[in-house]
Parts: C-alpha cells; structure tokens; sequence
C-alpha cells in the first residue's frame, strides 16, 4: 500500500483538474490589429474548440510553433502568448509576413548593368523577402560598387507590397558618384618623411635583423604606407585592387601610422584624419597630416610596487636600456615581462601599468613600472567549454597544465598554442576563475570550432603531370569509431587524381595519439600509375605504408616507416635498350626506413628563417622477404636567412646513395637516382639528368648530389620573384659522389602563395650539360605546392 498510495494521489490530483479549452485562436500584427492569414495557421498545433490536459502543454507547444515559423524563412517577425479567460484560453500569434518577390528594379545604374546588380543584390525571384532582405541587399550592392572603383556609391530601395497577392515589388534607387582611385598617399605636417631615395643608414625601417640599426634621421614615405591598409593605385591594380578608397579603414590607418612613430620614439606624435583630394577623382590624394613632436630617448628606468621579489630581477627582463630610443612596443614587451615572471611562479592577476615622465628639453623619458601583485593560486579543474564535436580528451591532451599544479602563465600560454596549431578552433582561451575556496581557481579552456573536413575538386597542369583532375575529401578530426566520423583528432584523407601522364588513388589515415601516447600511427594505401618517367615504359605500383613516429625533442621527430609494394614495368617499347627491357614485369618489395628530422623554421609555408633537415637510412628485402634486396640513405637540408626588405636566400641540398645486396644483381629502376625537373634542376628535362643507355633513355644511378640557390624578393602580397642557381650530379656506382660530370642551370622564376592553391613559375637555362643528348635550350617548369 505504501508504495500505491503516492500513484493514487497523483491519478486523483489529475482527474481534479479541468482540461483548458481552446477558445479562440487569433493572429495581429506588431500593431495588434487582426490579420488574415492562412500561412499561420498551418504551424498551429491547436484548433478552436479543442481541449488539452494542462497549461503547460499548450505552452509548450506554442513555443514548438513559433520555432517551426521562424525556421521556415517565411516570417520576419513571430511571438505567440496564451491569454486566460473565464470559459477558456486565447492564443495570440503576433506576426510580420514576409512576401514572395515578385519584381526587382533597378533604377540609376549607368557604369554597372542592371543584371550584374541584380546578381550582386544575391535576390531571387519568388523567394520570401521583407525590409530586412531588401536592407541586406542593398548594402551587398553598394559593396560591388565599391570594388568597382565606385567608394560613394549611394543605393536606396523602396517597396510596395500587395497583401491581396501576398507579393513585394522592390526598386533600388542608384546614385553611382565619381570612379576614384588613390593614386597617392601623401604626408605632410612637421615631420621628417620624405619619397626621395634614401641612403642605407637612414633606411633603418628595413635595415636586416642580423645588423645594428641606426638612429632614424628621415622616415622613408614608402615604409610609412607598408603598414597602412590604404593602398595606392599601381599599373597591377587591375589584378590586385590596391588604390580603392576604403573610408571605412581610416581609423586603422591613422592607428598604425601613429604606432609606428611611437614605436621609434616619437610619444607625443599626432596623426590627424585623412582629407580626400577628388578634384581629380581618378587620380585622387589623401592627405595625412602629421606633427612628430620630440624623439626620446630612455632615462632612468625603475619597478614599484613588488613585495615578494627584489627588483632586480623583474628589471632582467626589460629590454631596454637608458639612452635606447624609447620605442613604446619595448616599454609595453617590460610590462609583458614582468607579468610573464610573476605568472610563471604562480602569481594570478598580476597587474603592471608603465608610467611615462617626459622631459621635452633634454629628450629623455623615465619610464617606471608600477606592479600590483596578485595571489598564488593553485588549478582546481580545468573546465573545457564550447566543444560540440571534439572529444574532451583530444583537448586535454594537450594541455601541458593540470589540476592540482600551481598555476604558471608560460604552461597556461603554451596550451593554448597547442590547441591552436590542431588548426581546429576558431578562437582558443584559457581563463583561470576563483573557485571560493581560499587559492584554488578553475582554468576554463574556451573553444569556439571551425570546420575541420574539406572537399575540393578540380583541374590543373604541370610541366611534368600534363593535364590533371583531381577529387580529394579530408577531415582533419576524424573518428573512425563514430558517426558523423569527427571529433577524435585523427586524420583522414582520399584522393583521386586522373589525367594524361597519370593515375592515381591515395588514402591516408592518421592516429597522433596512439595508444594515449604522444605516438603517432599511419596507414598509407595507393594506387600510383604513371606515364612520364620514359618514353620507353609506363610504371604502376600498388602498395602500403605504415608508421610510427614520435616527437624526439622541441624540434626533432623520429619516425619508422614498413611499406609493402608491389612494381609494375610495363608496356615496354620494342626498341627499348638491353638495360629498359630486363625491368619489365612485376616485382614486390618490402622496405624498412627510420626518419629523423629537425625543423627550425619560422613557418611550415614561405619560411624565412631556420633550418629543415631529414636524414633517411633504408634498406629493403632480406629478413623481409619480397623480392628487392637494397640498401641506401638519403640526406636533405634546407637553410633559410632574411636579409632586407623582405628578401631570402635559401640554400637546399640533397645527397642520396643506393646498392644492392644478398641475391639481387641490380638496383631496380623504381629505385635508382634522377635529377633533373622542377623538383631539383629545372633547366633540364623531368629525370633527364644523370647515367643513360644505348638510346639516350636515363636510366638512373646509385648515387646523387644536388644543390640549389635561391634568392626571393617580396614584389607585392602573395607574390615573390626568385633569381636561383641549380647544381647536381648523378654517377653510376654506390657511394661515387665524383662531381666531374655535374649538370648546373641557372633561372629567374615567380612564386605565388595563393591559399590552396601555391604555384611556382620558373625558366631555367642550362650551364652545363650533355651535348649529345641535351641541345641546352632554356626550358618553362611549373608546379603546385612548396618545395621542401
């Protein structure tokens, strides 16, 4: 009975209750008045007259309704209440109707057609559409005046709606204004910027890293507008758009131009705002005006405020020196310091504000720190918020921070960058919250996700592929495990390329975290089918590849690779050499190679500084069975250095020696040693240089030298010229690195760093080369992607 007698109660507290009626159903507009429509009533859950259990249902269910009729795009405006009467309950649907477009015009438009404007708007015919959608059109076609080289464009709309029909008729009314282009960029005002050629000391703002600067005597004109987002118009413009009026960026520009000057010393600088010279619309000035003010120099520096440590100490980490210009970054990398100390040794909400006292007369400024330290605190939970598809432990994993560590800025800061470079956030922060309880804080790791998979088709065409079309779908945070298959932090990726020279397929996945370590697994399967490596054979082969790899330490990874493949020399030409005619056939082999790489560069894509080399011992059959009995090694090495204005000189070379052993008799042609081609001697044929046959078909060596040249320089965003110099060798016999038959060109090429889509140009002409087989003309080599 005790455990009947609560369900009786509440079946009797139930019968006790009247079911609500629906007295009436009524739908108004903003303004309260009744509105006739039968759009609404077909997202109604009720009906007049029926009788539901309780009030919370019928709440409920509006609240379902109102949902559903936002979602159909056919409402501007939806809200819906529940009014309580003696005999009943009143629903009242307040809406805004969105009408079917019936009519786009366009009216004013001279210099842009009336269909490129109504495609510009993004307006369909027949679509549902009110004053918010005729607002957001019109800003979207004044936006497409403004890269027409049209800044002032004005567009009004107005619209005329037939209730009756239930369609809109809209009509944008255009004023087009004057085609401008910023043909100049001009300073003016009491300050020290001149467009005359400067000598190399006052050239200071592009002076290489590696020497000391000088003190500025003048401001080159030509730095000043490298850090402006105003661009002025040039004879390219017409590809990269630079010289169009962006109004709406003046406040950056007048920010970054005052910011350079105080980063040079100049604190009491003041930028006005640009005036706009249009007299000559199309070759418009603008004109800042600038007062400089004193340059100063560092006096004395001093830290208060600090209780727990002696001052000297923060002081190590200042940067600047009394009589160093006093460049307001470096006062403001001092703040940064100090609270980076004080953060990594457990300090939380640390506070530093420099103080600036300026003597004019003498030129010099004292600059004092003033701290107000925080507490020591320690990590109660790390809390990850924001994730809606990434598993918790693929985060987790990354910090380098714990609950239960004293808090330490540089390890909060450093998992931070972690989860950054996973490349699958947005936005990553990492904000310590006092819990309530004395020295204990929560760390909330906030995330916001990006899209991780990508899908990309397209056509393209090398100096070796010929023509090529390609399919490719990734997910950079797979999970093999679930469906939809993301959020575990692998990675998956398939690929179809087919065309003239080639086929191929390639799928690859990716585990970084095998077995909850720092390890990561790959499997490698393809197809690969080519047709320019000879004119005398076509080659396929069909394998496998798996690996594993580990961080060694900062800058090192080691990694061991097993691959199983299976060759195929076939279609061999009948007039083919003694040398071509015994590759002919299927043959399988079964390879070991450990990899061990160092990688200092500034960045993965366009470096500019650093140093990558790989170092790859092999060796295949044996105790591994298969066919192919080799051994050999390989050595690469890439070295970058800036030197000014944005130049690079990188140095790259690569050695290589293969041999054969146990029951082999030969190296097979997969495995010999080629140069020539864009990869490595771009004034020669793809594989043509080096040890060739009775035909003048290469037939590869055992051994290979090559070293290359390059020097880039910036011509504007995104694209760098190169000048370079190409040097190689390839002899016959294992461990022959005799240089006496060496191959070398020379090349002038471009290098466009296009997102996705990285494409180097280059022509290259032979120095040295063989003359009977090589006629020396100059050759066009070009390819997608970053060379190594």
């Amino acid at each position: 009975m005790k455990k009947r007698l609560p369900i009786l109660l509440a079946l009797l507290a139930t019968l006790s209750i009247p079911a609500e009626t629906i007295k009436d159903i009524r739908i108004v507009n903003q303004l309260g008045e009744s509105y006739a429509s039968s759009s609404v009533s077909a997202f109604t859950s009720f009906s007049v007259g029926e009788q539901v259990t309780d009030r919370s249902t019928i709440l409920s269910a509006i609240a379902t309704d109102v949902n559903r009729m936002r979602e159909s795009g056919r409402f501007s405006y939806v809200n819906a209440r529940m009014d309580v009467e003696a005999d009943g309950v009143v629903l009242v649907y307040t809406v805004a109707t969105k009408h079917k477009l019936r009519r786009i015009e366009i009216d004013g438009a001279k210099k842009m057609r009336n269909r490129k404007v109504r495609k510009k708007s993004e307006l369909e015919i027949g679509q549902f559409a009110d004053d918010a959608a005729f607002a957001q059109a019109a800003a979207k076609i004044k936006e497409a005046y403004r890269d027409f080289w049209y800044p002032d464009a004005q567009i009004k709309w107005e619209s005329k709606v037939n209730d009756a029909l239930g369609t809109v008729d809209v009509v944008f009314h255009i004023k087009e204004g004057h085609k401008l282009a910023i043909k100049k960029i001009v300073f003016k005002g009491d300050n020290k910027i001149t467009d005359k050629r400067l000598s190399r000391r006052i050239l200071s703002a592009l002076t290489p890293s590696f020497l000391k600067k000088e003190d500025i005597d003048v401001v080159p004109a030509k730095t000043l507008r490298k850090v402006m987002t105003q661009k002025q118009k040039k004879w390219y413009s017409f590809i990269t758009g630079t010289g169009k009026y962006k109004p709406e960026n003046v406040d950056l520009d007048v920010f970054a131009i005052k910011s350079f000057y105080m980063n040079e010393g100049f604190l009491d600088v003041s930028v006005s705002d640009p005036v706009l010279d249009d007299s000559k619309p199309k070759k418009s000035r603008l004109i800042f005006t600038i007062v400089e003010g004193q340059r100063y120099r560092v006096g004395k520096i001093s830290v208060d405020g600090m209780k727990s440590f002696p001052g000297r100490e923060l002081r190590r980490g200042i940067r600047l020196r009394t009589g160093d210009i006093a460049a307001y970054r470096d006062a403001e990398a001092g703040s940064e310091s100090i609270r980076a100390f004080y953060g990594n040794r457990g300090y939380i909400n640390t506070r530093v504000r420099p103080v600036f006292d300026a003597d004019s007369e003498k030129g010099t400024v004292d600059i004092r720190y003033e701290i107000t330290e925080g507490s020591i605190g320690y990590i109660d939970e790390v809390n990850i918020m924001g994730n809606e598809r990434t598993k918790d432990k693929v985060i987790r994993r990354e910090l380098v921070i714990y609950p239960g560590d004293k808090y330490n800025r540089s390890r909060v800061k450093t998992s931070e960058n972690r989860l950054r470079n996973l490349n699958y956030f947005e936005v990553v922060t990492a904000t310590p919250q006092p819990t309530g309880k004395g020295d204990q804080y929560d760390l909330n790791i906030q995330v916001k996700e990006k899209p991780t998979g990508q899908f990309t088709a397209g056509v393209g065409f090398s100096s070796i592929d010929s023509l090529v079309g390609y399919v490719e779908l990734s997910q950079g945070n797979f999970d093999f495990k679930s469906w939809p298959p993301i959020g575990a932090g692998q990675k998956f990726k398939i690929r179809l390329q087919l065309g003239s020279q080639r086929n191929d397929v390639d799928i690859s996945f990716v585990e970084p975290w095998f077995l909850d370590r720092k390890l990561s697994l790959g499997i490698d399967l393809f197809h690969r089918e080519a047709r320019y490596f000879s004119d005398a054979y076509d080659q396929k082969n069909n394998g496998m590849r798996l690996s594993l790899g580990k961080p060694l330490s900062r800058f090192t990874r080691g990694t061991l690779a097993y691959s199983l493949e299976q060759f195929d020399v076939f279609n061999v030409q009948p007039s083919a050499s003694p040398a071509i005619q015994r590759e002919e056939g299927k043959r399988l082999k079964s390879g070991l190679a450990f990899i061990w790489s160092r990688d200092t560069r500034d960045r993965f894509f366009i470096p500019t500084r650093g140093n990558k080399t790989i170092v790859s011992p092999y060796f295949a059959g044996g105790p591994l069975g298969a066919e192919t009995d080799i051994f050999g090694a390989k050595i690469r090495s890439a070295q970058y250095w800036p030197l000014f204005g944005g130049t690079v000189l990188n140095l790259r070379g690569q050695i290589e020696s293969v041999d054969f052993y146990g029951d082999s008799e030969f190296v097979p042609i997969f495995d010999r040693l080629f140069l020539g081609g864009p990869n490595t001697l771009r004034g020669f044929e793809y594989r043509d240089v080096g040890p060739k046959d009775v035909n003048g078909e290469p037939i590869g060596g055992r051994s290979s030298v090559f070293a290359t040249l390059e020097y880039t320089w910036p011509i504007w965003s995104k694209v760098r010229g190169a000048a370079f110099y190409d040097w190689g060798v390839v002899n016959t016999d294992f461990v022959d690195f005799d240089p006496s038959l060496y191959s070398d060109d020379w090349g002038i090429g471009i290098r466009l760093d296009l997102p996705g889509f990285p494409l180097h140009l280059d022509y290259a002409w032979p120095i040295t080369y063989d003359e009977k087989w090589q006629d020396g003309r100059g050759r066009f080599n070009f390819q997608i992607g970053h060379a190594f």
